[in-house]
C-alpha cells in the first residue's frame, strides 16, 4: 500500500535525480547512459508502459511513450527528435517540489504539484506537474504517468 512517505520520497528522489544527471553532464560523464539508468530505476519504460507529456514537447513529438523518447528529451541527440536540446543537461542546481496534494489507492499513488528548477545561472523556472507512481513488482516505485506543463499565463 503507497503511503504519504512513500510519495515525498518518489517525489525527492525525481528532483535529485534531475540535479544528478545535469551534474554528470557538467563534470563530463555519460549523462545519456547515467540518464538512461535514471529511467530505467525511475520510470516503468522497461516493465510496462508509461505515459510521459514533457514541458516542452509540442506537435506530433508532444507525447513520448517510449523510453528512446523520454531519454532524447532528457539529452537530446538523437536525430528522431530534432526539436529536444536536452532539459536534463541544464546544470540545475536545486529542484524542489511544493503545494503537493496526492491520492493514494492501493499500489497507486496520484499527485500534484509544483517543481521549482534553479539554475546555475541563477535562473529559476517552476512547472506544473502531475504524475502517478506505481508501486512495481520488485518493490520499486516508478512512475507510470508524467505530465509538466507551464503555469498558465493569462
Amino acid at each position: 500500500m503507497f503511503t504519504e512517505e512513500m510519495v515525498h520520497t518518489a517525489l525527492q528522489t525525481w528532483c535529485d535525480k534531475v540535479v544528478a544527471v545535469g551534474k554528470v553532464h557538467a563534470e563530463g560523464g555519460d549523462a545519456k547512459a547515467f540518464a538512461s539508468k535514471v529511467l530505467s530505476e525511475n520510470y516503468d519504460y522497461d516493465n510496462g508502459k508509461v505515459l510521459f507529456k514533457p514541458t516542452l514537447t509540442f506537435g506530433a513529438q508532444t507525447f513520448r511513450p517510449t523510453k528512446e523518447g523520454a531519454l532524447s528529451y532528457f539529452v537530446g541527440g538523437n536525430s528522431d527528435y530534432p526539436n529536444d536540446n536536452g532539459f536534463k543537461l541544464k546544470p540545475w542546481v536545486k529542484v524542489w517540489y511544493s503545494k503537493e496534494d496526492f491520492i493514494l489507492n492501493g499500489e497507486l499513488a496520484i499527485v500534484q504539484c509544483n517543481v521549482h528548477f534553479i539554475g546555475a545561472d541563477d535562473s529559476h523556472i517552476f512547472v506544473n506537474k502531475s504524475f502517478v507512481f506505481k508501486q512495481c513488482d520488485d518493490g520499486k516505485i516508478r512512475i507510470i504517468l508524467h505530465q509538466s506543463s507551464l503555469p498558465y499565463q493569462p
